[in-house]
C-alpha cells in the first residue's frame, strides 16, 4: 500500500515518505543556526507519522472522516525509550523531547498550554490519549528511519548557564520551544505549498535576493550625492554620524544603542550601521521594527529608493496590497505575499506589534517567521515607545536573540530610557561626538511652557495662536480636543486648515499628509491640528509646533517636527496645559504628563538628557521601587518564573497576556473613496474574501467597544466575512474621519 500526505484536485498525490523527509531536511536547515538541526530533523520526520494510519489514508483519498494525525508523533517523542535512543539520556534530553512533542502536537492548531490532565485543550490532555484512541501508524517503520544519536545540549541546559540564569530557566526554555515550532511549521508549510503549486515553487527557486554586500553597495551609491549636498552645519553633522556608524559596525555581534537627536538622519544612519555590521558579522537579513503604522510606509519608501524594490519586504496591517498589485507584475505581487508569510527577505520593515507579538505567540501563522529572525540585525526604531507594561518581556526577548540566536540588536531613539537600570547593557554607537554633544549640535528649537493644572490655556487662546501663525502644527491628546479646535478654526474662514487623527483611515491620512507637505514646501498657509500619530518620525517640517502637555518623550518627538533642517532662527515649541477635555483624567497620557510637569519644575531644558533621565526614572518606577510591577504588568515573566521547577509552559496563556494593542478595540472598514466602496460591495458577495480583506486594511478605523455598541444600536454597521463595515457613508467626514451617532458620549481616550 502506498501512503500519501496530500492530494491535489487533479488527482495527484504526494507520497508521505517524501513529505516527511523533505520537511525533516528543511526543519534541520532552519534549526542549524541555533545548534539544534539534529533535533529539527527528528521533529520534521515525526510530525505527520500519524498519517500512516489506514483511517487517514481513507481521508486523503476522499472519505469525509476526522483523524487525529498529530498526537502519534508527539506521544512517540515523549516515550523514554524513544528519546533515549534518538535525543539522549540526560534530564535535558527529556525536556527537549517535550518541546519537540509540543511542536508536533500543535503544528496545525498552535502551541498549547502545558496544564493539568483534565484541562480542556491542554497539551497534557492531548498526549494522555491511550494507544487505543490513536489510529495505528505502525506501517511508518517500513518507510522511515529516525537517526540514532545524542542531540547537542543547547545553552539553556548547560551547567554554567543554569547556575547563572536559574531564575530565567523557563523563560529561555519557552523561547527555544517557539523557535523549534517555527522551524517545523515553516518547513511543513513550504513543502506542502511546493507540492500544491508548481508555479509558487519555481517562483521561489528563481528569485534572486540581494546579499548584504550588494545592498551595502546600493546604499553607498544612494548616499553619494548627499555627500556633495550643501555644506551646512547640519549636513556635516549627519555625515559625521554616518561615518561613526560605519566605524562602529565593525564591532562583534551584540546589543547596541543609537542615540541620534531628531533631525540627525537616524533612519539612514541606522541602516548604514545595520548593513555594514551584517557584512562584517555574516548576518543574513535586516529587520527594521517601527512603532507606528503612520510612519512605516514613509520609512519603507526611503529604503526602497536606497536599496531597491527587490530588497524590501513591507509587512504591516496598513500595507496596500491592491496598490502594489496595480503597479507591479502579478508574479512580483505573489512573491511578496509568499515572503510575507515567513519573512524570507533581505530587508523586512515591520511594526513593533507584529514583531513582538510574534515572539510571544502560540499560533502557527505568527510563529512561522521566528526562525528567520535568527541571524539578523534588528533595528528597534523609537525604542522608547515600547509600551511600558511590556518593556521587561521585550528586553528579555531582545537579549535572548542576541545571546543564543546569532542576532545583533540596535535600540534606536533620540531619547534613550535607562536600559542599564532595567538590566540591559548596551553599547552606544555614537561615541564621538557623544549623545550629549550631539544634543547641543542639533539644538533647533526653543521650548516654552504655558499654563498649569489649575491655570489651563483655553481653547480660544490656542485657536488664536494657530490663526496667527502662517505654518503651524498643533498636537493634542484626545480626538475630542482635535475635533473641537479644528471646528473652531473653520469658523474663522482662514486658509490651509487640516485635521489628522485616528478617526481617519490610513488612506485618508496619507492623502492629507501629502497635501500638507506640498503646502509647506510652497510656503503656503498650513495650520494642522493633529493627535500624536504625527509626532514620531513623520517627515514634516513646521516653523512652529504647539504641544498639549504630555510626557517628555512625546514633547521631544513633537519638537522633532519643528525646524528639522536647522535654520538660523530657532524653531518655536509651545507646550501648554489644555482645558479639561484636552487631558485624559486617567491612564498613560495622564500619568506621563504629570511626571513631565514634575520634572519641568526642576529642569530648565525640557529636551536635555538630564531631564529625560529623570523623567524615565519616574516613569519606569525607579523612584518608588515599582519597576517590575510597571514594566511587566501582565505578569508574563512572573508566570514563567513559577515554571522554573517543572518547565510546563502555558503557551496559550502567555500569548493571550501579550497583546500590545487593546484587544477591546474593533476595526471598522469605512467607505473613504470609490475603491473602498467597490471593495466593500465585492466583499458582500465574495466566496473568497481574504484578498478583498487585505485590500480593505488601509480603509479601517479602530473603535472602542462603547463606540462599537453605539454604532450597532444606530444600525450603522453590517458584517461580511467577519469584517464590520460602515453602511452609511454620511458618517465618514472627508475632513475629520469617522463620525459618531448622536447618542454616543465620547470617552477620554488616547489618539493613536
Amino acid at each position: 500500500m502506498e501512503f500519501y500526505a496530500h492530494s491535489k484536485d487533479n488527482g495527484d498525490y504526494q507520497l508521505l515518505k517524501i513529505h516527511l523527509e523533505a520537511v525533516a531536511e528543511r526543519c534541520k536547515s532552519n534549526a542549524d543556526i541555533f545548534g539544534l538541526g539534529q533535533l529539527g530533523y527528528i521533529i520534521g520526520l515525526m510530525h505527520d507519522v500519524g498519517k500512516y494510519s489506514e483511517l487517514f489514508q481513507e481521508r486523503v483519498r476522499g472519505k469525509n472522516v476526522r483523524v487525529d494525525h498529530s498526537t502519534a508523533g508527539a506521544k512517540w517523542m515523549l516515550d523514554k525509550q524513544s528519546y533515549s535512543r534518538h535525543i539522549g539520556t540526560s534530564g535535558a534530553a527529556a525536556y527537549l523531547a517535550t518541546l519537540a512533542a509540543m511542536s508536533i502536537s500543535g503544528h496545525h492548531g498552535g502551541l498549547q498550554n502545558y496544564g493539568t490532565r483534565d484541562e480542556e485543550g491542554s497539551f497534557k490532555k492531548r498526549v494522555s490519549k491511550s494507544d487505543a484512541e490513536i489510529p495505528s501508524w505502525s506501517s511508518a517503520w517500513d518507510e522511515i528511519q529516525v537517526p540514532l544519536g545524542k542531540v547537542p545540549i543547547p545553552p539553556v541546559f548547560q551547567p554554567e548557564l543554569l547556575l547563572k540564569h536559574k531564575h530565567l530557566l523557563a523563560w529561555k526554555y519557552s523561547f527555544l520551544g517557539r523557535m523549534l515550532y517555527s522551524c517545523l511549521v515553516d518547513a511543513d508549510s513550504i513543502d506542502t505549498r511546493d507540492f500544491a503549486s508548481d508555479a509558487d515553487r519555481l517562483m521561489i527557486q528563481e528569485r534572486n535576493q540581494p546579499s548584504m554586500e550588494q545592498l551595502l553597495e546600493r546604499l553607498n551609491n544612494y548616499l553619494r550625492p548627499f555627500k556633495q549636498a550643501e555644506d551646512t552645519q547640519i549636513n556635516r553633522q549627519r555625515r559625521q554620524i554616518q561615518d561613526v556608524c560605519r566605524r562602529q559596525a565593525q564591532s562583534a555581534r551584540g546589543l547596541f544603542s543609537l542615540s541620534v537627536p531628531t533631525g540627525g538622519g537616524k533612519t539612514l544612519s541606522s541602516m548604514v550601521f545595520a548593513l555594514e555590521h551584517a557584512k562584517v558579522c555574516k548576518l543574513r537579513r535586516i529587520i527594521y521594527v517601527i512603532p507606528f503604522t503612520s510612519i512605516i510606509e514613509q520609512n519603507a519608501r526611503v529604503f526602497r529608493r536606497a536599496l531597491g524594490e527587490d530588497a524590501v519586504l513591507e509587512h504591516h496591517s496598513n500595507f496596500n496590497m491592491e496598490e502594489y498589485e496595480e503597479n507591479h507584475d502579478p508574479k512580483e505581487a505573489r512573491l511578496l505575499k509568499l515572503n510575507s508569510e515567513n519573512w524570507d527577505a533581505s530587508v523586512v520593515v515591520t511594526t513593533s506589534v507584529q514583531f513582538f507579538e510574534s515572539l510571544f505567540s502560540n499560533r502557527r501563522s505568527k510563529c512561522r517567521k521566528l526562525h528567520n529572525i535568527t541571524g539578523s540585525v534588528i533595528v528597534i526604531d523609537e525604542a522608547q515607545s515600547l509600551p511600558r507594561g511590556y518593556v521587561m518581556p521585550c528586553l528579555y526577548a531582545i537579549q535572548e536573540l542576541v545571546e543564543h540566536y546569532q542576532c545583533s540588536v540596535v535600540l534606536c531613539t533620540a531619547t534613550q530610557p535607562p536600559w542599564d537600570k532595567l538590566g540591559v547593557q548596551t553599547k552606544e554607537i555614537l561615541d564621538d561626538p557623544t549623545p550629549v554633544q550631539l544634543m547641543d549640535m542639533f539644538k533647533r528649537v526653543q521650548v516654552s511652557v504655558y499654563g498649569a493644572v489649575d491655570d489651563a490655556v483655553t481653547d480660544e487662546t490656542v485657536v488664536d495662536w494657530i490663526a496667527d501663525a502662517g505654518q503651524v502644527l498643533c498636537i493634542v491628546n484626545t480626538r475630542k480636543h482635535a475635533r473641537l479646535l479644528f471646528e473652531h478654526l473653520k469658523l474663522l474662514h482662514i486658509d490651509g486648515i487640516y485635521h489628522l487623527s485616528g478617526r481617519m483611515c490610513a488612506s485618508h491620512r496619507q492623502s492629507i499628509l501629502e497635501e500638507i507637505k506640498k503646502r509647506l514646501a510652497a510656503g503656503l498657509p498650513c495650520r494642522v491640528v493633529s493627535t500624536q500619530l504625527i509626532e514620531a518620525g513623520v517627515d514634516v517640517d513646521f516653523p512652529k509646533v504647539f504641544r498639549a502637555m504630555a510626557g517628555l518623550d512625546s514633547i521631544a518627538q513633537a519638537a522633532g517636527r519643528c525646524n528639522r533642517e536647522g535654520g538660523a532662527v530657532l524653531g518655536e515649541v509651545r507646550v501648554f496645559y489644555p482645558e479639561r477635555h484636552g487631558m485624559p483624567t486617567k491612564g498613560w497620557m495622564k500619568e506621563t504628563a504629570a511626571e513631565a510637569q514634575h520634572v519641568l519644575r526642576y529642569e530648565g531644558d525640557a529636551l536635555s538628557l538630564s531631564a529625560m533621565r529623570n523623567y524615565f526614572d519616574r516613569i519606569y518606577g525607579f523612584n518608588d521601587n515599582t519597576v517590575l510591577q510597571k514594566t511587566d504588568d501582565k505578569g508574563i515573566m512572573e508566570l514563567l518564573s513559577l515554571k522554573n521547577m517543572n518547565l510546563q509552559i502555558p503557551y496559550e496563556e502567555i500569548a493571550d497576556r501579550f497583546q500590545f494593542i487593546d484587544g477591546q478595540m474593533q476595526s471598522i472598514v469605512v467607505p473613504y473613496d470609490a475603491k473602498a466602496t467597490e471593495a466593500i460591495e465585492a466583499l458582500r458577495y465574495s466566496a473568497h474574501p481574504a484578498g478583498i480583506m487585505r485590500k480593505l486594511q488601509t480603509y479601517s478605523v479602530q473603535v472602542y467597544q462603547f463606540e462599537l455598541a453605539a454604532m450597532l444600536r444606530a444600525d450603522l454597521l453590517a458584517s461580511s466575512g467577519g469584517v464590520l463595515y460602515l453602511t452609511e457613508s454620511a458618517y465618514y467626514n472627508k475632513e475629520t474621519g469617522l463620525l459618531q451617532p448622536e447618542d454616543l458620549v465620547e470617552h477620554e481616550v488616547l489618539l493613536f
